[in-house]
């Protein structure tokens, strides 16, 4: 049987099995001689042939009529028009393309256009309709997209699924355009990165706008792109330090880094530092007040050197430390505050365990601390006890510090000199590895031969003399090589044959001055110049003096008193100094000392809140937390749903040390009133409490079931007053 495709309009290519007929004469010669496939071409001749086979009663041979593709695409679009600018050529491709799939042909092609195979099948939902908003269409393809919008099936979601500006309703989800969607809830994914720079831009902008305010209003569990926005106020925050206060700060720690939680710390400036202030009290001027604002005022705010507030600030410090050093020397190495009861405190742990002992060169408190974060990161590593800070052996320069860290003396005993090598000998157990004997380190751990490991490693300390830009030094290669560091200490943690049996010890001999310093000029001749001390003793009014004796020294050391050095091994391109030490600033004296595990079981925290108040007016909870771990509970925040102030998170001020039990009272705003058919006047709390362990690892904990609050109320009767007058 004979097969007849009509072409009116000649667009269509014809198919290689069919005999093409483009006259009446190839009609007349062709037809019914074989059972042939023909393709008939042109408007006129298909008109005729098809009057012709009515009239011999042959219509059933035609098995197609080709439309113009306009009108079939427009059959296919239905109310979505066809553009009048496109061209027969290009209609006749997609509609090729189209053809190319059996069943729900736009969907096909739209999965092919955008790499997503199952997006524009899959059953409609709110994380659906988020998958798809974040996908952008090409602009010439945008028209199938709008096709796929309008054969959206019925659903609840259906209007939006049909939206006409897919973008506008996109950044209304994100918050970033108005009115937003409340009905939607949170948009489920994170921001999409064709929308990041923008998303990133409004939050900047609202937070400058609001001076900071805006972050008091949110709730960060309901807030889109928390992450982000904590970056975005990290940085803001740190350009406008006079707009942190304690609940904006608590805001945004949790989505922050450490090292950016103590960026955020606060950066006013400190008094200074009083000359009769104990050890414990100097230490904590240090790390909690002085380190936090040096480090602002250096690396964000940039001064002028001559007008730097923490400098003067530094020089309380080197006051305290000329007044109460001597006295720190004379109390036993096993309960100093001088950092050689490190020393002591890992000979201790070797009773109990095995310890790999970290010695990082020039590791200052903040370093520390950043260190810390990135060997706790994802919870490879858990810490066993608090950081605790320790001041250095004066002069902080390696050969006298890190010499009297290993042999537990001062360095006015007479078995001093430079190889530290032998000062470990005197700790009569394990071996230490330096960086090139690293793989050695690695055997060891496999093969267990030691109680003792230790790894003394002086590539940090290197990168201060090796560069000549203090901030790419600072903000690139330093946190760089502290990853580096922590890297290689979870390598070795899982050498060891039963890594959960290992303590980790973080240790250093001395921190490194922050910034860049100008070099002193005229250099006393009875001076021998090493950095920012000095061997010999002299009367210029810009040194200070540690006489061997009273400081414990094999000679009397001249120390510059200011932030500047006599030299160093590298300078910037304007011939200032870079990554000396040895001198008396708190950044270079206060290092750190911290024991860590590869996991330790954490303890419940507990939590009871019980108060009173009459509804209506300001009442008060009493407050009850018990931390039965060994570190302490910081970045506390109180989420308690009944209370409306506390709804989207209270932070606390409070820290609750390592194993201990407080007591504090909080002030709510306005108790709430209880509904009339309340039968008690009890009111039972619910909620958490958010907190860190050790400014590291979040935790959280649930209110005790007996948290309640008493509410003093009268309750109304209903009934007008006026009616019984």
């Amino acid at each position: 049987m004979m097969n007849i495709v009509l072409d009116p309009t000649e667009l269509y290519d014809i198919s290689p099995d069919y005999i093409p007929i483009t006259t009446e004469v190839e009609w007349i010669k062709s037809f019914g001689v074989t059972n042939s496939r023909y393709w008939v071409r042109g408007k006129r001749l298909c008109d005729w042939a098809e009057a012709w086979l009515r009239a011999w009663n042959k219509t059933d041979a035609i098995i197609e009529i080709k439309l113009h593709p306009r009108h079939r695409l427009e059959d296919l679009f239905n109310t979505v028009p066809v553009p009048d600018e496109w061209t027969d050529a290009q209609l006749l491709i997609l509609l090729a393309k189209l053809d190319s799939y059996p069943q729900n042909p736009v969907a096909h092609l739209l999965a092919e256009i955008t790499g997503d195979e199952q997006i524009w099948f899959a059953q409609p939902a709110i994380s659906h309709l988020a998958a798809w908003l974040a996908i952008q269409v090409p602009q010439e393809y945008r028209i199938l997209e709008l096709v796929w919008q309008q054969q959206f099936p019925k659903h609840e979601l259906a209007t939006y699924y049909q939206t006409d500006d897919k973008l506008s309703l996109l950044r209304r989800w994100l918050g970033i355009a108005t009115p937003v969607i409340p009905e939607l809830g949170k948009y489920p994914l994170p921001v999409p990165d064709f929308l990041s720079a923008e998303f990133d831009t409004y939050w900047e902008e609202l937070l400058y706008n609001t001076e900071g305010k805006i972050l008091e209003d949110i709730i960060p569990t309901q807030v889109v792109g928390m992450e982000r926005i904590a970056k975005i106020a990290h940085k803001v925050l740190q350009n406008r330090p006079h707009w942190i206060n304690k609940v904006r700060e608590t805001k945004v720690t949790t989505y922050l880094g450490y090292q950016q939680q103590l960026e955020l710390g606060n950066l006013s400036p400190p008094e200074s530092l009083p000359i009769d202030a104990s050890p414990t009290e100097a230490l904590e001027w240090v790390t909690q007040k002085y380190l936090p604002f040096r480090r602002w005022e250096i690396i964000v705010n940039q001064p002028a050197l001559d007008q730097r507030i923490s400098d003067r600030l530094a020089d309380s410090f080197v006051n305290w430390m000329l007044e109460h050093y001597p006295q720190m020397t004379l109390d036993s190495v096993e309960n100093s505050y001088l950092n050689y009861s490190v020393a002591a405190k890992v000979q201790n742990l070797c009773r109990e365990s095995p310890v790999l002992w970290v010695v990082v060169d020039g590791l200052g408190w903040l370093d520390h601390l950043e260190l810390l974060s990135y060997l706790t990161q994802n919870h490879q590593l858990v810490l066993e006890t608090d950081p605790q800070p320790r001041f250095s052996i004066l002069p902080t320069k390696t050969e006298y510090a890190k010499w009297s860290l290993y042999a537990q003396l001062l360095p006015s005993d007479a078995a001093w000199g430079a190889d530290v090598g032998k000062a470990f000998a005197k700790m009569g157990m394990g071996k230490r590895y330096t960086d090139r004997r690293i793989d050695q380190l690695y055997n060891a751990l496999r093969k267990k031969t030691h109680k003792l490991y230790c790894w003394d490693t002086e590539t940090f300390d290197n990168l201060y003399h090796s560069q000549t830009d203090w901030q790419s030094l600072y903000t690139l290669d330093r946190p760089h090589t502290l990853e580096g560091i922590a890297k290689k200490i979870n390598y070795c943690v899982q050498q060891y044959p039963k890594p959960e049996e290992l303590r980790i010890v973080i240790a250093s001999d001395h921190g490194q001055i922050m910034g860049t310093q100008d070099k002193i000029s005229h250099c006393p001749p009875e001076l021998e110049p090493k950095g920012r001390m000095a061997i010999g003793k002299t009367d210029d009014p810009r040194f200070v003096v540690l006489e061997c004796d009273r400081y414990h020294l094999p000679h009397d050391i001249s120390i510059v008193r200011s932030a500047a050095s006599l030299g160093a091994f590298s300078y910037t391109n304007n011939k200032q100094i870079i990554g000396s030490h040895g001198g008396l600033f708190p950044e270079e004296v206060v290092v750190g000392v911290s024991v860590l595990r590869k996991s330790i079981q954490r303890a419940k925290v507990y939590i009871s809140c019980r108060g009173e108040g009459k509804s209506r007016q300001p009442g008060e909870l009493e407050i009850t937390i018990d931390n039965p771990n060994s570190v302490p509970l910081t970045n506390l925040c109180l989420y308690i749903p009944e209370l409306p102030a506390f709804n989207s998170g209270k932070s606390l001020e409070q820290q609750i040390p390592a194993n201990q039990r407080i007591h504090f009272p909080i002030t709510i705003p306005e108790v709430p009133e209880l509904p009339p058919s309340h039968e008690r006047n009890y009111l039972s709390l619910s909620g958490k409490l958010t907190f860190r362990f050790a400014n590291l690892e979040p935790g959280s904990t649930t209110l005790a079931s007996d948290s309640q609050l008493k509410i003093n109320q009268l309750f109304s009767s209903g009934f007008n007053i006026d009616e019984f007058l």
